[in-house]
């Protein structure tokens, strides 16, 4: 029998897809629901990174007009949700890019209810982010027998005893590649640690 979650799953994805396809076809009114669904939550999203509500506000209508502009690249293979809070996140690391300094919310900035697959989805959206700047400065500092023993341990999630038996090495040996790799991001990805901890946990 399915579960309760899996069927869902199901009908947000018949419900995304359906949005899509009238959006496409200049259905105005499909994205107005799409827009009406979406907006609370990835406002919630941007106001908990900004900290700043007129600014959310405003980083939010830019995130429903690049959704909009991008329904013609959406192939379903994540939710539409989780598709917006990905443009968002684009959104707020480009104001942020832009600004001169890191801005501190406050702290009722925190107090907007989270919802449990939000707080999942952005934590997906962070390690990803994290781990493409990974590849990016391990591409120059680092052989590519060690950029892969990198991903398999974080990309992939593979324990250290995995990754030494598929490579041929011994675990003492991926523990220092990984070690030196690590070593080697700390200029380039102050955030490093904490992270990828969290993303190499159930390994």
């Amino acid at each position: 029998m399915r579960s309760k979650q899996n069927r869902q799953g199901e009908n947000d994805q018949e419900r995304d897809m359906a949005w899509v396809t009238r959006v496409r076809a200049g259905d105005q009114a499909a994205f107005s629901e799409v827009y009406s669904a979406f907006f609370p939550r990835v406002y919630a999203f941007i106001y908990r990174r900004i900290g700043d509500k007129a600014e959310a506000e405003d980083l939010t209508q830019e995130t429903f007009v690049q959704l909009y502009r991008s329904f013609d690249s959406y192939e379903g293979r994540s939710s539409l949700l989780t598709w917006t809070f990905g443009i968002a996140h684009n959104v707020c690391s480009r104001y942020f890019r832009h600004c001169s300094r890191w801005m501190v919310g406050p702290k009722d900035a925190r107090e907007l209810e989270d919802h449990p697959s939000d707080a999942a989805i952005e934590s997906r959206l962070d390690a990803t982010h994290l781990l493409k700047r990974c590849d990016e400065v391990l591409e120059t500092s680092r052989r590519p027998a060690h950029q892969e023993i990198f991903r398999l341990r974080y990309a992939e999630s593979q324990s250290i005893r995995a990754i030494a038996k598929q490579l041929g090495k011994t675990s003492e040996a991926v523990k220092v590649s990984l070690r030196r790799s690590r070593n080697a991001l700390v200029d380039g990805v102050p955030e490093l640690d904490l992270i990828l901890d969290n993303v190499a946990h159930s390994a």
